[in-house]
């Protein structure tokens, strides 16, 4: 793969890919001794930090694909800050919601189960139906028809949406909301009724805000959240300045100074670990590991520096724990 990406100019978008169909998108930045580097960009255009791979490591790349054009895009919204703030009453909230969608055309991530999502606009809304339109659908007339109880998940990010106020209503904060067959969700509850939940999640790894959509018949249960680790997006560039020329150990050396969040695996287990670095030298690090989910300090494992091959540093340091 090193001959291919020195081929390929830094600005270009790209697809990458290291385990099973799942794949990053950001910007290949150089190889420093042995792994690959890239940026991280999420689904919603905002930057995350950086990602080492060992060469072993990097199964697949992407280039020019509709998926990145759709990127470039929420990249651009992002930056420009000029999500809408949505006000609406409370008296039949979701379907004033959904009305909005698809008259302002907001592009909205759509998910029918844990492991299937597109990227599309909802164009009409029944008692029993959506239709959407797809972003991967060529043809601007194509539509599909979708049950309402077969659409797990309504997705809009920060690049689309700055906010959405709900009059006359109480936020509930810190919640982790427990889902049937879906993965946990932390955030704040805007507003529910009998049908449907929107929660203002918090992704705590990957550090950033989105609207989701839930039915109410696929929630197990509600709870509070017991611990919130605090933290504070940083600068990493100001941190690493040349980040190319530095070893993995004097990037972890950074990460252990500045208290960085940071997820890895390692060759012997490919179990993934995330959470700050306690101890450090330049054989072995501790990591002091963050439950993804709850955010609650777990445990504390030994990790041989040598092993790692894959390793995230996010643009986000931990600055504590609230109470």
């Amino acid at each position: 793969m090193k001959k291919i990406l020195e081929k390929i100019g830094k600005d270009e978008l790209l697809e990458y890919s290291r385990l099973g169909d799942r794949f990053s998108v950001g910007n290949y930045i150089g190889n420093s001794s042995k792994f690959h580097i890239f940026t991280s960009i999420n689904p919603y255009g905002k930057y995350e930090g950086y990602k080492f791979l060992k060469d072993e490591e990097l199964k697949k790349l992407g280039r020019k694909k509709w998926y990145l054009e759709l990127m470039k895009e929420n990249i651009k919204e992002r930056l420009s800050n000029e999500g809408k703030t949505i006000i609406l009453r409370k008296d039949n909230f979701f379907e004033h919601l959904f009305e909005y969608f698809v008259k302002n055309k907001i592009r909205l991530q759509i998910s029918y189960d844990r492991d299937w999502n597109n990227n599309g606009y909802l164009i009409k809304n029944s008692d029993e139906f959506f239709w959407f339109h797809f972003c991967d659908e060529e043809d601007e007339n194509e539509e599909e028809i979708i049950r309402k109880y077969g659409v797990k998940i309504i997705r809009a990010g920060k690049n689309v949406i700055k906010d959405i106020i709900v009059e006359d209503s109480e936020i509930k904060k810190n919640k982790l909301i427990k889902v049937y067959d879906l993965d946990d969700v932390l955030g704040d509850i805007i507003f529910q009724d009998n049908n449907y939940i929107l929660i203002y999640e918090k992704d705590l790894f990957f550090g950033d805000y989105k609207f989701t959509i839930l039915k109410m018949s696929d929630i197990e249960e509600i709870n509070d959240r017991m611990n919130l680790i605090e933290t504070k997006d940083i600068n990493l560039e100001e941190i690493f300045t040349n980040i190319v020329k530095m070893k993995i150990e004097e990037v972890l050396k950074k990460c252990f100074e500045n208290k960085i969040l940071v997820h890895f695996e390692y060759e012997k287990s490919y179990s993934e670990k995330f959470g700050i670095i306690e101890k450090f030298d330049n054989e072995k690090i501790i990591l002091k590991e963050i439950d993804k989910m709850t955010g609650i300090f777990v445990a504390k494992s030994e990790i041989i520096i040598e092993d790692i091959s894959f390793l995230f540093v996010r643009n986000c340091k931990v600055l504590g724990i609230e109470k």
